[in-house]
């Protein structure tokens, strides 16, 4: 007997179920990957253990290690200064204290007596060259950093200053 001819309605038959049975295959592995993708998620999320909020921090800043008896507050400066820098001239009302560690208190406080002209000098300067965008952030962190780094240079490594406060920062307005 001779074969019979294929017609082409059963070649599309076959076709289709071919390809449905890689659609089946494929939607069998999806799922499958699908289910070890949120068994895996949630087995670590359930069984890991909590992240430690500490972790990355520098255990010499820690407040057990600096309590605040340990240092002194000192009143740096009291300045009255123009800044032209910006689109108006603004006069600033500022300041300015110092944070040291308490056995250095007599020693900073003596320097500070003896350098009050060039410190406030340094201060004036400082904010007299300040751009508008340093004069206008919320912590004054660029003036800080400007006027500790002014004063160590001045005083020297042996005193330290742990750190620089901007108690009044006040903006004047000069002119209409």
């Amino acid at each position: 007997m001779a074969e019979e001819p294929k017609t082409d309605a059963s070649d599309a038959s076959e076709a289709s179920n071919a390809k449905s049975g890689k659609m089946k295959t494929m939607g069998l592995f999806g799922g499958v990957m699908l289910l070890e993708g949120l068994a895996i998620f949630f087995a670590m999320k359930f069984f890991s253990p909590e992240p430690d909020p500490t972790m990355g921090m520098d255990p010499e800043l820690t407040a057990a290690t600096q309590p605040a008896l340990a240092t002194k507050e000192l009143e740096l400066a009291r300045v009255r200064v123009q800044n032209t820098n910006g689109e108006r001239t603004i006069l600033y009302s500022v300041t300015a204290n110092i944070v040291v560690p308490s056995e250095l208190e007599t020693q900073v406080q003596t320097f500070l007596d003896n350098h009050r002209a060039a410190i406030n000098d340094m201060l004036s300067r400082i904010i007299r060259a300040a751009e508008d965008k340093h004069l206008h952030e919320h912590g004054l962190e660029t003036l800080k950093r400007l006027i500790r780094f002014e004063l160590t240079k001045m005083i020297g490594e042996e005193l330290t200053i742990e750190r620089v406060l901007i108690s009044e920062f006040t903006p004047l307005p000069t002119g209409f």
